[in-house]
């Protein structure tokens, strides 16, 4: 498609469309508006309907009291209340025409419609005079009835209309001789009147059946559209081809009279009538179109001149010819764009002279920069953010036997760093999210062991280009430490022999002692019961002394899993203690102060010690990754020890959690009575003890540390004398260690 084909289809979708939206959506938005002013208009006629409605209320209750209230109906009343049936007929025209002329005037200066008087009889009442149209005024009123009535409005309604209807009574001397009503009718004529004054259409339904209508066509539509009005009185409605606007007036003005009243009027068309409302609009709408339409047009020509100018200079440049150049005709926008591309074509033209430059002294460096890569005695790989193998240093091609073949591959998908792939991915995941530099301690590729470094490649906009893998061959190394730990561990056991000899003496000595004193027949058997549960107790302290010893020389293998902290913690104690009892708590002494925590509170007893050990949520709710048994072996030993240290005080223990950068540690604090800075510095030396005669023989805390090394971790051990001893035990990240 042509550049003049596509500027024509833009001017349309961009003038033409654009201009009939606003048109059309003028003409809907006046439509909508002349529809909210005549439901305004009609709610205006409702208002007024219900203010006439209100005033006559007040102007009927006050006329009758007034009526009720003169000398005259008093008096005649109460004659007539007396003396009825005593009296003629022509009497009685002749004394009720002051009293017709009366109703005349009330009727004439007040508006009252209907008027009627009646006279008691007993417990009745019947009608003496009456002005105006009697078609619906009782033949006789009960008394009971009547009370209901007075001074209350009441509507009735009748087949043709809806009726006001109040009574009020007639006293004199206190007594009740009669009574008065006023009626006024609310009915077609009523209706008729407003509808001639404010020029609209009416519908009165009450009970489901239309009363009074203007307009018999609508009769189906004006009852659709007062079912439809419980939420919103304002509705429109069709009749034919007609819109009409309405509103619908729900009345309750009694028991009888309830229904709605609907108001409406019809709406002005859109297209037709007399407005022609979207024909002017139409045709300001295409003049003003026709006139940026012919100027774009202009403007477009001399616009594909000057591009198809540029399109052929440019084809001469992509063909290498730098000396093309176009012509400046103007001033303007497309003359400024013609001089700023003959600008950047000389430039060009200078790039490439000094890029040639360039190029030929970099491929002069990169062959120094290669020969030193590859004489690194270091191996190196070089990733893409894609993990592809993209630079290997010939190191690593003779080691781990990658070959050019491998070159651009998924250096996961690759022999010997398949074996490896899930802890490789993932570390290769963390250094391009973090864009830091990571260490693998011990990765092993059959049966060599590599330390890994990973160093992402950072541009000046943050970005990352590339993951430096920097692997060093760290078997020998690794040999050579075990070997120092095995030379070592053969010291430490002949060390330990020395010791131990003395401390299996003095058991054994005793166990002699006793056995010699059973041979001789001459004990008790209390005596002879009391000297075989010494000597049991000695095995035992021999067999313990061994164990431990046999714990500390022997190499075991560690075997890390993820662990959940709080069961370990569980089960070390109900080593002490299987009763122990377990509660939540918010807060808890600690020996020192108040500490408002949540905490999983451990009562326990063991060697008649009552101990209080809590350990915190953060901990208890954690999870590490390490050996279980070394683990439990660990924290056996720090509470044993904290334990046997206390004196005769009851012990408080607490167990916290730490995260720390690069690891996580594990925080014990005891009430003990801790030591000074001798003992400190002798805490891990081998049959160092501070305990009760009995009791540890030293080599608790050195096993602790070994355990600890083996696990890639660290103990630590604070204490101030009086003031009890805190151990830190701290683990390092699991892909830092494990691998």
């Amino acid at each position: 498609m042509k550049l003049v084909t596509k500027l024509l289809i833009l001017s349309f979708f961009t003038i033409l469309i654009p201009m009939l939206i606003i048109v059309f959506f003028s003409a809907f938005m006046i439509y909508q508006s002349s529809a909210i002013s005549q439901w305004e208009y009609l709610e205006s006629i409702r208002d007024n309907l219900e203010n006439e409605i209100i005033e006559t209320e007040k102007i009927y209750i006050t006329t009758i009291k007034e009526a009720a209230d003169t000398k005259l109906l008093r008096d005649k009343f109460y004659v007539y209340e007396k003396y009825w049936n005593q009296l003629t007929e022509s009497l009685i025209a002749y004394d009720l025409e002051p009293v017709a002329d009366f109703l005349k005037n009330i009727s004439h200066d007040s508006n009252i419609e209907v008027i009627a008087l009646y006279r008691r009889d007993k417990t009745s009442f019947y009608p003496v005079a009456v002005h105006g149209n009697s078609q619906y005024l009782p033949s006789v009123l009960y008394k009971d009835l009547v009370q209901t009535l007075y001074n209350k409005i009441t509507y009735r309604r009748y087949p043709d209309g809806i009726y006001l209807d109040i009574v009020y009574p007639i006293f004199s001397d206190g007594r009740l001789v009669g009574l008065v009503q006023f009626i006024h009718s609310y009915n077609e004529d009523f209706l008729l009147e407003y509808a001639k004054t404010f020029g609209i259409e009416y519908a009165l339904i009450s009970r489901n059946a239309v009363m009074f209508n203007s307009q018999e066509a609508a009769i189906e539509a004006v009852k659709n559209t007062v079912s439809d009005a419980e939420n919103n009185p304002r509705k429109s409605f069709r009749v034919g081809s007609t819109t009409y606007s309405g509103v619908v007036i729900p009345f309750e003005l009694g028991e009888e009279a309830v229904g709605d009243l609907v108001l409406y009027i019809e709406r002005a068309s859109l297209f037709g009538g007399e407005s022609y409302l979207m024909q002017r609009l139409m045709a300001i709408t295409l003049l003003c179109i026709m006139i940026p339409v012919v100027t774009f047009f202009i403007k477009e020509i001399r616009l594909i001149r000057a591009i198809n100018s540029l399109l052929t200079a440019t084809d001469a440049i992509s063909s290498g010819n730098y000396n093309s150049r176009v012509d400046v005709r103007s001033r303007d926008e497309i003359g400024l764009l013609n001089r700023n591309f003959n600008d950047m074509v000389e430039v060009l033209k200078r790039n490439r002279d000094e890029l040639q430059r360039q190029n030929e002294e970099l491929a002069v460096k990169n062959t120094y920069i290669d020969a030193v890569f590859q004489s690194l005695r270091i191996n190196i790989i070089v990733l893409d953010p894609e993990r592809k193998i993209k630079v290997v240093s010939k190191n690593v091609s003779s080691r781990l036997e990658l070959t050019e073949e491998q070159y651009g591959k998924d250096l996961l998908e690759t022999e010997p760093f398949l074996q490896e792939k899930q802890l490789l991915k993932k570390t290769i995941e963390n250094v391009l999210e973090s864009k830091s530099f990571i260490r693998l301690y011990s990765v092993k590729f059959g049966i060599t062991s590599y330390e890994m470094d990973f160093y992402p490649v950072i541009e000046t906009d943050r970005s990352l280009s590339a993951v430096v893998l920097v692997l060093n061959n760290v078997t020998e190394h690794m040999d050579m430490e075990r070997a120092l730990i095995h030379s070592d561990r053969l010291a430490s056991v002949g060390q330990m022999a020395a010791g131990l000899a003395h401390e299996i003496n003095n058991p054994m000595s005793i166990i002699l002692n006793h056995v010699q004193l059973l041979q001789t027949d001459a004990l008790s058997e209390e005596e002879e019961q009391r000297f075989i549960g010494r000597i049991e107790s000695e095995i035992k302290r021999v067999s313990r002394l061994i164990n431990n010893l046999l714990k500390f020389s022997r190499d075991e293998k560690i075997q890390p899993e993820l662990i959940d902290l709080g069961e370990i913690f569980s089960e070390v104690i109900w080593f002490f203690d299987p009763k122990a009892s377990n509660k939540i708590v918010q807060e808890f002494y600690d020996g020192t102060e108040i500490k408002k925590q949540h905490a999983d509170f451990f009562r326990l007893k063991f060697k008649k010690r009552k101990i209080s050990f809590y350990i915190l949520h953060t901990l208890s709710r954690s999870e590490l990754f390490c050996s279980r048994d070394s683990l439990k072996q660990v924290l056996f030993n720090i509470i044993k020890n904290a334990i046997e240290t206390c004196g005769d005080e009851d012990v408080i223990l607490v167990a916290d959690l730490e995260k720390v950068s690069g690891g996580t540690k594990i925080i014990l604090k005891d009430n003990g009575c801790g030591m000074d800075e001798d003992e400190l510095s002798n805490v891990f030396e081998l049959f160092y003890t501070k305990g009760k005669p009995g009791g540890g023989v030293g080599l608790g805390l050195p096993l602790c540390k070994r355990l600890m090394n083996n696990m890639g971790g660290e103990i630590g051990i604070s204490s101030e004398k009086e003031k009890g001893t805190t151990v830190t035990l701290l683990f390092p990240d699991r892909e830092a260690f494990y691998g």
